[in-house]
């Protein structure tokens, strides 16, 4: 089936090509990777080359992926010895559209969120190697109101040789200060047993007049046909709203989430806190979750402005709590810039342990940063530091505390086409163990080779986290060794 697919589309893209106002675009990326762990290869290298035909009405895509072999982002998912499976070539992310006016459908690999993807998100990660995307069918449209139509399969977690069915309706009606929106959608998941069904039903609200704005978003899900009569069917509910004000220079806003049984794969959820922090690590979001979130923005004039945001959580039955706060303030001037920034995270509450007793834990992390942004030798410089304290209870010692340091400084500087980012870190527990404590130093260049090609080298180690470089600010997981990336559009 799959060899059909990939040949109606050789077909389809043949077609296209006899064309002569045919519009080209692509990417080639290819990744080089020495890793320094003892696994039984260390070395990975992936290229995918990806291509987008466009005539009239129609569109292809594909993408040839070549892993050899497929480098996983984690560092304790080591090789011990290659095997089949973790050799990839072939052909992936094939899709073929058509559009007229308002109308669009389209087949192959999916990309798609119905609201905030609370309810539904067909998305990939590719920092953290997670594939949510789905394969399927899509239809739009958009005028009078607009309507999203979906359905596609995605292979199961729990067995690789089954598949995931998702299934969905997302319709739209735009006012002139508002938005109403209602659907549902669907989900069969293979289980041990068989497969679930999971029904979720949904609607959104949106409101903008003047300097106030104004959404909410709720839904019902219903979990049945478990595939065992020993498992029950389950409920659960969502409900995120937030709003917003401005007064002249000043913005304020408020968020508000309750997940109750409300946790599936096919979603991204919003988690109403700066930091984008869970409740507790231990335990998704949508499970059991309450929180607010409050945040006032300042201009308080051409070079200064002030931003504060807080936001607390909490479980239904107040057993587990998180709080986060987030404060800055910025200068920016002709020849100067800075700011200093606060962060301060902190968690608590119980969890079973063992011999069904309750384990109680704590945790906090505070993290103040400053930045300084100033031309050296007519070049553009940025320094930035931050020294995070972290302070956790030990339950295997009695509950005491344990703290440890994470200092770190990083300076970046742009040299025409090459711009420069160095950094270094540690990790130490007090002030009298620093030269037996664990540093990590890294450097990247990214380099601008021609109009349309870029080469990002980077070598050392990092803690993982956010991580702002570049001008470009992303997480990444962990890793120790040598990359390099070599970009291409046309």
């Amino acid at each position: 089936m799959r060899r059909l697919l990939v040949i109606w589309l050789l077909l389809g893209a043949g077609l296209l090509l006899a064309q002569t106002t045919l519009q080209v675009n692509g990417l080639n990326e290819a990744q080089l990777v020495y890793r320094d762990v003892p696994d039984s290869l260390r070395m990975y290298f992936k290229d995918s080359f990806s291509f987008n035909l466009a005539y009239k009405n129609f569109g292809f895509g594909m993408k040839f992926i070549s892993e050899l072999p497929k480098y996983r982002t984690s560092q304790s998912d080591l090789l011990d010895e290659l095997d089949a499976k973790d050799l990839k070539l072939g052909f992936d992310e094939l899709y073929v559209s058509y559009e007229t006016g308002p109308w669009m459908i389209k087949s192959g690999t999916l990309y798609e969120t119905f609201g905030s993807g609370m309810v539904f998100r067909s998305y990939e990660d590719k920092e953290f190697d997670q594939d949510h995307r789905l394969k399927g069918f899509q239809f739009k449209y958009d005028d009078l109101f607009r309507l999203k139509a979906i359905y596609g399969a995605i292979t199961s977690p729990n067995d690789a040789n089954a598949l995931d069915l998702s299934y969905g309706i997302d319709l739209e009606y735009p006012g002139r200060y508002y938005k109403v929106a209602a659907g549902a959608v669907g989900f069969r998941n293979k289980t041990a047993f068989g497969y679930d069904q999971s029904d979720v039903f949904f609607a959104r609200l949106g409101f903008n007049y003047g300097s106030f704005s104004l959404w909410s978003e709720a839904a019902m899900r219903e979990l049945y046909h478990r595939g065992s009569p020993a498992l029950k069917p389950v409920s659960g509910k969502a409900f995120i709203a937030g709003a917003d004000y401005s007064l002249g220079p000043v913005l304020l806003g408020a968020a508000y989430k309750n997940y109750d049984q409300f946790q599936y794969r096919q979603q991204d959820v919003f988690l109403a806190n700066y930091h984008g922090e869970t409740l507790a690590d231990s335990q998704a979001s949508g499970l059991d979750e309450q929180g607010l979130q409050g945040w006032v923005g300042w201009d308080v004039s051409d070079n200064w402005n002030l931003e504060v945001n807080y936001a607390e959580a909490w479980n239904s039955d107040d057993s587990r709590k998180m709080n986060d706060l987030f404060a800055a303030v910025e200068y920016s001037g002709d020849a100067l810039s800075g700011g200093f920034e606060w962060s301060h995270i902190e968690k608590t509450g119980s969890e079973p342990g063992t011999a069904g007793q309750l384990s109680h834990y704590w945790q906090k992390e505070i993290t103040p940063a400053l930045h300084l942004g100033f031309t050296a030798f007519s070049k553009p410089v940025t320094l930035k530091t931050q020294f995070k304290l972290v302070d956790k209870e030990n339950i295997n010692t009695g509950y005491d505390t344990v703290t440890h340091y994470e200092p770190s400084i990083q300076a970046d500087i742009a040299l025409g086409k090459v711009s420069l980012s160095l950094a270094s870190g540690s990790n130490w527990k007090d002030f009298d163990s620093l030269m037996d404590s664990r540093y990590w130093a890294n450097a990247e260049a990214k380099i601008s080779l021609f109009d349309h090609s870029e080469l990002l080298v980077f070598a050392g180690s990092e803690a993982g986290g956010k991580v702002c470089r570049n001008g470009m600010c992303r997480f990444v997981a962990p890793f120790s060794g040598l990359r390099m990336e070599l970009s291409t559009r046309f």
